[in-house]
């Protein structure tokens, strides 16, 4: 784990490499001025973190990762989406990206000391302030005939920062599908099991996946169903959570004759398995809607989400994904009309405000990145 005060260090050394960066003439203009972008952002915001690199305690150092996070994908996405541009200086763009969500992935969030550490609201008391969820949390809600939602927040590194969503489906036969599963608790599992049996575990994308195990371990005879490729993916195969069966779309037999799947595929290996639940005209998604709503996420981060598209009324997903999808995108296009043309009354996806009603024409407004 890298400490917060070795952070602080990297974070200036890194700016002023992108700075560096962005004054070589042998680069092109477009990536220069990616760079310069990002190294004075990436300055701006370590100058107010409340860490020992900080000098005014405006940001936590939660915040601070979630800025180095969204501008790490950000500078990726450049890179992906550049195509006019040379191979060597979008390969750049890249791997700084990368390699800024490695030093992420591996650092505290909890500081020793800064600017603003006798402040009234301070480690878990100030998270708590700023959980904004939809609640009530982790506890199933009906929305429709045999469909639930169970909002819940994303732990960790972004943990006030972005709601997500489980969707549960009760099949034919009473036994209960969970789709993309949020975290575990045992009266959360209770509450599912008054409803129906818990039998199917549905990792419908590639970044979906993480509570599994969990899951798993308290629902031994779940079967668990998983979006294509996933189980090749290094992170997961290390996890050594059990997937049993991949998605296609064919649904599984023993789902009974309710549900229809769409497969959305784009570069790098990803897909998102869309489910339809047709007696209810309810589309689940994950990640290819989100309508995030700026009470819900801190004041600093409402900005870049409103720039990235993600922010309601815009509903799009964020610009990396964006940029994966269109690696692929005649495939992509033609699952995209496919969704449309099962004409979804409701659109439940993982982060922000689901579509509840409207939903063909939402879900129309939310691809239109896509379709044009």
């Amino acid at each position: 784990m890298i400490p917060t005060r070795l952070h602080g260090v990297i974070d200036y050394a890194v700016s002023a490499a992108l700075l560096g960066l962005s004054a070589s003439r042998s680069l092109p203009v477009p990536v220069r001025r990616v760079l310069a972008t990002a190294g004075a952002g990436h300055t701006s915001y370590s100058v107010l973190t409340d860490y020992e690199g900080g000098f005014h305690p405006a940001l936590t150092m939660r915040e601070h990762l979630a800025l180095d996070t969204a501008g790490a994908l950000a500078i990726c996405g450049a890179g992906l989406l550049m195509r006019n541009q040379p191979t060597g200086a979008r390969a750049l763009l890249v791997g700084i990206g990368l390699a800024e969500l490695a030093v992420i992935a591996a650092s505290s969030a909890t500081p020793v000391s800064g600017p603003g550490q006798d402040a009234s609201l301070r480690g878990n008391e100030a998270v708590a302030a700023r959980q904004v969820g939809y609640p009530p949390l982790d506890t199933p809600k009906s929305v429709a005939e045999d469909v639930f939602v169970v909002d819940s927040l994303l732990p960790g590194m972004l943990g006030a920062v972005l709601p997500v969503r489980m969707t549960v489906i009760r099949l034919p036969d009473g036994s209960l599908l969970l789709h993309s599963p949020t975290r575990f608790s045992p009266s959360l599992k209770q509450k599912l099991e008054e409803i129906g049996p818990i039998l199917h575990l549905v990792a419908p994308s590639i970044a979906h996946w993480q509570f599994l195990e969990d899951w798993q371990r308290a629902c031994p005879g779940a079967i668990t169903w998983a979006a294509p490729g996933l189980r090749e993916r290094s992170q997961v195969r290390q996890s050594g959570v059990r997937l049993d069966h991949d998605l296609h779309n064919t649904p599984p037999l023993t789902w009974g004759d309710a549900i229809t799947l769409v497969t959305v595929e784009g570069g790098m290996g990803f897909h998102e398995v869309a489910l339809f639940h047709r007696p209810t005209r309810t589309l689940l998604l994950t990640d290819l809607a989100m309508r995030l709503e700026a009470p819900k996420v801190p004041g600093p981060l409402r900005p870049l989400i409103r720039m990235f598209g993600t922010m309601a009324p815009d509903s799009m997903p964020p610009p990396y994904l964006r940029a994966v999808v269109k690696l692929r995108r005649p495939e992509a296009v033609r699952a995209a009309w496919r969704l449309l043309d099962l004409q979804p009354e409701r659109v439940i996806f993982a982060h922000g405000r689901w579509f509840d009603r409207d939903g063909a024409a939402e879900l129309r407004h939310s691809l239109r990145w896509l379709l044009g």
